[in-house]
């Protein structure tokens, strides 16, 4: 598998991600009513859903679980977080729709000890019982990822695992947690924790975190992740259905949660959603 050698394994953008539900048609009325997302396709099997909405610039997976059910959460300080900027103008009104329909909403304020890098915005939980924050942001069109919140019992070796296998620009630490940025400005963030979260601990089917990149970047940080004996594979089932110039694969970063790598990003998906 070898990968171009003047590659350094850059990663291109944060692309997608998957989350658990446990009512899929709940959950995709929330992201089409409040979120303002489309679906793009519905897989129906006898023991799992999968739907697959457009989310702005992005897109995001929605995933049955069986019998497996989220942990109630109280706090807002729980991971993983999921973090959207929503154009200007369309921000009040997905903020009131928010208000009105999710059972968990708190203010990201710089005072708030949320650990975020945003001063404002909100933070609530979509029908299933997943975290997702927003603020709003002038200069963009659409609604966009901007970062995700992680937790990391070893921040300095958790924010090394990006910095070597994913060429992640480490930023300062500040008040426990440090930001991993890459070159489209979105960034991972690693909170410090002393236990990680239920959530982040237990195994949630097809739960992954998608980062885009170019092909040649896809084989350098496939070539660093073998010199260093970390197992990567394809692993989900989703390999039906992909085009022969594709490429993807699958490997844990230090917590635990399943990072993909793949050179299509979330409009070449749209595109093809029903192919």
């Amino acid at each position: 598998m070898g990968g171009n050698l003047k590659a350094n394994g850059d990663v291109h953008h944060l692309d997608h991600f998957v989350i658990a539900v446990m009512q899929p048609d709940r959950a995709e009325k929330f992201y089409t009513e409040v979120m303002g997302a489309r679906t793009l396709k519905s897989q129906n099997e006898p023991n799992m859903t999968r739907i697959f909405m457009k989310l702005g610039e992005n897109h995001v997976g929605l995933f049955s679980q069986g019998k497996n059910v989220l942990p109630k959460r109280e706090s807002a300080n729980s991971y993983p977080r999921h973090s959207f900027q929503v154009p200007a103008g369309e921000y009040d009104q997905m903020v009131a729709k928010i208000r009105a329909t999710s059972s968990f909403v708190r203010d990201i304020k710089s005072e708030s000890g949320l650990g975020c890098c945003w001063d404002d915005g909100l933070v609530f939980q979509d029908s299933e019982g997943n975290f997702v924050e927003i603020t709003q942001a002038s200069g963009i069109a659409k609604t966009r990822l901007h970062h995700l919140h992680f937790d990391s019992t070893d921040l300095k070796a958790s924010a090394e695992f990006y910095r070597k296998f994913l060429n992640c620009t480490v930023q300062e630490p500040k008040s426990g947690m440090v930001a991993l940025t890459v070159p489209s400005g979105q960034c991972v963030i690693l909170n410090q924790v002393k236990e990680l979260s239920e959530v982040t601990k237990a195994t949630w089917r097809g739960r992954h975190f998608a980062l885009n990149v170019t092909n040649d970047n896809f084989h350098a940080i496939v070539d660093k992740l073998h010199a260093a004996g970390i197992e990567e594979r394809d692993d989900h089932g989703e390999r039906e259905g992909r085009r022969d110039d594709q490429l993807g694969t699958y490997f844990r970063e230090p917590s635990g949660f399943r990072l993909q790598i793949t050179n299509e990003d979330s409009a070449t998906f749209a595109a093809h959603a029903n192919d």
